[in-house]
C-alpha cells in the first residue's frame, strides 16, 4: 500500500525536524512498491497539530487529523503512529473509508502494512453487497475478514433497522460469508426468532445457506411452515435441501439437485416425500377433495420424482435427453401445486432452464423418456424408450395387472432430410421408424414404418409450386393378441400400404413504406428513437392434401394414431400479413459519442386459414342426422406486440354454417417494469354436434390477473379465474406486497376448488437468504 509508504516518509522527517507543526498540510510524493519514482502519487496528511522528538518512537497528531490518498482517507481527532511497527493508533470520530467500505469508530489500531487491526464501539459498512456490522469491539483480520462479540448486523439503513441479527459472537469475510453465535432475529428492535448458529452470505455470488422460510396456513393442510437449505457444492453444482412441516399431514422433506458440467450438458433432479396422515379409502369420503372422480388415496406414502436433463454418449455429437416424471398418486400434484417445492415452480423452472413442459397437474398419465439422437448434414437417427405411468392404475384403483396403458421399450427412428435425388430436379426425404410396444394387458409386439416422399419444387410467374407424393409401407411383427377387438385379425405378421398425395403453392408479396427519419446522432439526443421504416409482406397459401382410404387396416393390430391413418381429401387456403418495423435509437458509443443504433421487430401478423373437405361435400351417409358442411371454419389469428409493454395473441374460430364463434383462445397483456402489469385471458368452445366433430357442452374460462406497483415500495396483485357455463370459480388469489431499502414481504391469500391456503413470504434484500 502506497500510504504506508508516505505516512512513514513523512513522519521519519518529522522526527528528525523536532518542531511542532500547526494548522499545516503536507503534501508529498512517493515511489512505488518498487522504489522506482515511475509511478508518483500524491498523498495528503493533514492536522490542527503534529509533535514529533528526535528520539521519539511516534508521532502524535490533534485535532482533524487526516490521511487521504483519492477517495480513501483516515479521520479522527488524535491519531499515534509507531514508526518501528507502522502501527497507527485513533481516537475521537474515527472514520474511515477503504476500498469503497466505510468505518465508524470510537477508537481503531491499523497495521498500515497490510490493514489488519481493530475498533471499539465500530461500525462497518460494506458497501457490495450493502451489509452493516457494528460491535463493542471488531477485530479486522487478513483476507477482509472480521471478527466481533455482541455484535448487530443488517443490510438495512438508519439507527433502528427494520430487521437486523443480534449475535453474542461471529464473523465476516467479505465476499463470503457471516456466521453468526446464538442470535436473535429482530424487527424494529423486537426479537421474534432464536437460533443458535446461522450462516449467511454477504455476496451476490452463489453462496450456501438457508433460503427464505415460507410460512402459510391451508384449511386441507393445516399450518405450514418450510425451510429451504441451499448448498452450492462448487461452480457447476448446488443442491436444495427442503423441510417443509405441515400440522394436518406431516413433514415433507425434498431435494433439488442441479448441475452443468460443460456447454453440452445440465440436470435437474427433484423429489420429495411425504408420510401423509390423511388417505381416502372410499371414493364418496366427504373429506376428499377430488371425489368426484371416483377414485380412492389409501396409501400413505406419497412421493413425486422429476427432472430434466441435457447431455451426450460418448461425443457432444450424440445428444441426450432424459425426462423423468413419476409420481405417487392422481391427487399429489394438485395438493402440492404451490410453494418452491410445488407442481407450479417446478413446471416454471423446468420451460424456463430447458424449454420442456410436464404433463398437466390434474393429468392422470405422467410421461418419462430417455432419447439418443444424432445428426449428419443429410441424415439423422434417434433411439426413445418412453414410460407411461397411469394413475387410474394405482392404489387399488383399478387392477394393475388389466392396465392397458402403452409403453414404447424401445422407439427406433430415422430421417433422411429432403435434398436432390442424383442431380434430378426432384427432391426426396424420407422417415424409418421402428418401435416394440409393451404393456401389462392388451396387445403387444413390434411395428416398422417407413414413409418416403418424392417433391419437385417449381416457380412460375412469381408463384412456388411443390407437388409431392409419398407411399407409406408397414408391416408387425406381434408377440400378443390379448384384449385384440373382434375386427382385428390374429395374425403373427401382417402389413399394409397407403400412398399420399399434395400440392402447396404460395407466393409472397412485399412492399416498404418510409414512416419517419431518423433521429439526430447527439448527445442531447440520447435515448431518443422513432420508426423509420415498414415493411409489410402478404402470404397467400394454397395447399392440397390427399390421403388413401384403406378400410382394412381396421384389421390390423392397434397401438397408436399411426396405425389408423385416416383418409384425406381437402384444400387449406391462408393468407398471412406481417408487418415488420425499423427503429433507430441514438444511444452513447464506446468513446462517448452519439451513434445510431437500428432494431428489426416484427410486431404485427395477421393471418385468415380455412379449409374444404371435398369427401365431406360428397357424402351420402347419415344425410338425415347431419348435413353436409364441407367448409371449415374460418380461423382468424392476430399476434400484436407493437411496443416492449404491449403483447396481445388471439385465434378465433367461426362457423361458416352457424354464423356465430365456435372457438376463442385471447390472451392480452400490459406490463411495464415501473408501474405493474395487467392480464386479460378468454378461452370458449362452443356445444357442437356434427358429423367430422362433436363438443359435448359450451366451455367459458376467463382469468384476470393484475400487479401494481404503488408508492412506497408497496405492491398489490391479484388473479381470478373461473368457468362461466359452470358458474364455478376455479381461482381467487390477493397479494399485497412491500419492497423496503433492505426486505420483501408479501400477505398471500388463495382459494380453489380443492383449498383454501394463506401465506406470509420474506425475503431478505442482499442477503437473499434467512
Amino acid at each position: 500500500m502506497k500510504s504506508r509508504f508516505i505516512i512513514l516518509i513523512f513522519c521519519l522527517l518529522l522526527c528528525t525536524s523536532g518542531y511542532a507543526f500547526a494548522q499545516e498540510q503536507v503534501i508529498i510524493s512517493a515511489p512505488d512498491g518498487n522504489g522506482t519514482a515511475q509511478a508518483q502519487q500524491e498523498w495528503q496528511f493533514s492536522a490542527d497539530k503534529v509533535v514529533a522528538e528526535n528520539d521519539s518512537e511516534y508521532v502524535q497528531a490533534y485535532g482533524n487529523v487526516t490521511v487521504r490518498s483519492g477517495t480513501s482517507y483516515i479521520k479522527a481527532d488524535f491519531a499515534r503512529f509507531y514508526q518501528a511497527t507502522k502501527w497507527i493508533y485513533l481516537k475521537g470520530n474515527v472514520k474511515a473509508q477503504w476500498k469503497g467500505d466505510f468505518y465508524d469508530a470510537a477508537e481503531a489500531e491499523f497495521d498500515l502494512n497490510n490493514m489488519v487491526g481493530w475498533l471499539k464501539k465500530g461500525r462497518v459498512f460494506v458497501a457490495k453487497p450493502h451489509v452493516y456490522f457494528e460491535s463493542e469491539f471488531i477485530e479486522k483480520h487478513n483476507g477482509a475478514t472480521y471478527s466481533f462479540k455482541d455484535a448487530k448486523v443488517t443490510a438495512c439503513d438508519g439507527d433502528n433497522p427494520a430487521w437486523s441479527f443480534e449475535a453474542g459472537e461471529g464473523d465476516i469475510t467479505l465476499n463470503g460469508y457471516a456466521r453468526l453465535w446464538h442470535s436473535k432475529f429482530k424487527i424494529k428492535g423486537v426479537p421474534v426468532a432464536y437460533t443458535p448458529y446461522m450462516s449467511l452470505p454477504i455476496d451476490q455470488k452463489r453462496q450456501s445457506g438457508f433460503l427464505t422460510p415460507e410460512v402459510g396456513s391451508s384449511k386441507k393442510m393445516g399450518t405450514k411452515v418450510s425451510i429451504p437449505y441451499y448448498w452450492a457444492i462448487n461452480e457447476e453444482m448446488d443442491l436444495t435441501v427442503y423441510g417443509e412441516y405441515l400440522a394436518k399431514r406431516g413433514f415433507r422433506p425434498g431435494v433439488d439437485f442441479r448441475h452443468t458440467e460443460d456447454v453440452n450438458t445440465k440436470g435437474q433432479w427433484r423429489a420429495d416425500w411425504l408420510y401423509d396422515g390423511k388417505t381416502y379409502d372410499n371414493a364418496a369420503d366427504s373429506e376428499s377433495v377430488f371425489k368426484d372422480e371416483g377414485m380412492i388415496r389409501p396409501n400413505n406414502n406419497r412421493w413425486w420424482i422429476r427432472s430434466k436433463y441435457n447431455g451426450y454418449v460418448g461425443s457432444p455429437d450424440w445428444q441426450t435427453i432424459v425426462d423423468l416424471d413419476l409420481v405417487s398418486d392422481q391427487d399429489y400434484l394438485r395438493e402440492f401445486r404451490s410453494g418452491a417445492n410445488g407442481y407450479e415452480a417446478s413446471r416454471e423452472g423446468f420451460l424456463d432452464e430447458f424449454g420442456r413442459d410436464i404433463n398437466p397437474m390434474d393429468s392422470n398419465h405422467r410421461i418419462s423418456t430417455a432419447l439418443v439422437a444424432k445428426s449428419w448434414d443429410q441424415f439423422a437417427v434417434s433411439g426413445l424408450v418412453q414410460y407411461d405411468e397411469d394413475l387410474r392404475y394405482r392404489n387399488d384403483n383399478n387392477p394393475g395387472d388389466k392396465n392397458p396403458t402403452l409403453q414404447k421399450l424401445p422407439q427406433l427412428d430415422a430421417f433422411a432430410f429432403k435434398e436432390n435425388l442424383m442431380g434430378t430436379p426432384l427432391e426426396w426425404e424420407a422417415e424409418v421408424s421402428a418401435n416394440y410396444f409393451w404393456r401389462e394387458f392388451g396387445m403387444t409386439g413390434a411395428r416398422f414404418d417407413v414413409h418416403p416422399t418424392l417433391s419437385m419444387p417449381v416457380t412460375a410467374g412469381g408463384v412456388t409450386f411443390i407437388p409431392r407424393a409419398g407411399v407409406r409401407a408397414t408391416s408387425y411383427l406381434m408377440d400378443s393378441y390379448q384384449n385384440a377387438s373382434s375386427d382385428i385379425k390374429r395374425d403373427s405378421t401382417q402389413g399394409r400400404l397407403i400412398a399420399d398425395a399434395g400440392i402447396t403453392a404460395f407466393s409472397e408479396f412485399f412492399r416498404v413504406f418510409d414512416v419517419g427519419s431518423d433521429p439526430v446522432a447527439s448527445k442531447e439526443n440520447i435515448g431518443k428513437s422513432s420508426w423509420t421504416k415498414m415493411k409489410h409482406n402478404i402470404v397467400p397459401r394454397l395447399e392440397y392434401n390427399w390421403v388413401q382410404d384403406d378400410p382394412n387396416q381396421k384389421e390390423l393390430p392397434y397401438f397408436d394414431s399411426r396405425d389408423r391413418i385416416t383418409k384425406s381429401n381437402d384444400i387449406t387456403f391462408s393468407l398471412t400479413n406481417v408487418l415488420d418495423r425499423s427503429q433507430s435509437t441514438v444511444v452513447a458509443g464506446r468513446d462517448g459519442e452519439a451513434v445510431l443504433e437500428s432494431e428489426y421487430l416484427e410486431f404485427f401478423r395477421f393471418r385468415l386459414e380455412q379449409g374444404y373437405d371435398i369427401d365431406e361435400a360428397g357424402r351420402s351417409a347419415d344425410l338425415s342426422q347431419y348435413e353436409r358442411r364441407p367448409f371449415s371454419d374460418v380461423m382468424g389469428e392476430i399476434i400484436l406486440t407493437p411496443y416492449n409493454y404491449v403483447n396481445l395473441t388471439s385465434r378465433t374460430w367461426v362457423s361458416p354454417y352457424l354464423g356465430d364463434v365456435t372457438e376463442h383462445e385471447n390472451i392480452l397483456k400490459l406490463f411495464n417494469d415501473s408501474y405493474g402489469e395487467i392480464l386479460f385471458g378468454y378461452d370458449y368452445l362452443r356445444k357442437i354436434d356434427e358429423y367430422k366433430r362433436k363438443q359435448e357442452s359450451d366451455m367459458q374460462i376467463v382469468r384476470y390477473a393484475a400487479k401494481a406497483y404503488l408508492p412506497w415500495g408497496l405492491v398489490v396483485g391479484g388473479e381470478y379465474r373461473a368457468d362461466i357455463n359452470n358458474s364455478k370459480d376455479l381461482e381467487k388469489t390477493v397479494s399485497l406486497g412491500w419492497n423496503h431499502q433492505c426486505f420483501f414481504v408479501e400477505f398471500l391469500a388463495s382459494k380453489t376448488t380443492i383449498d383454501e391456503r394463506y401465506a406470509v413470504n420474506f425475503n431478505l434484500v442482499d442477503f437473499g437468504v434467512f
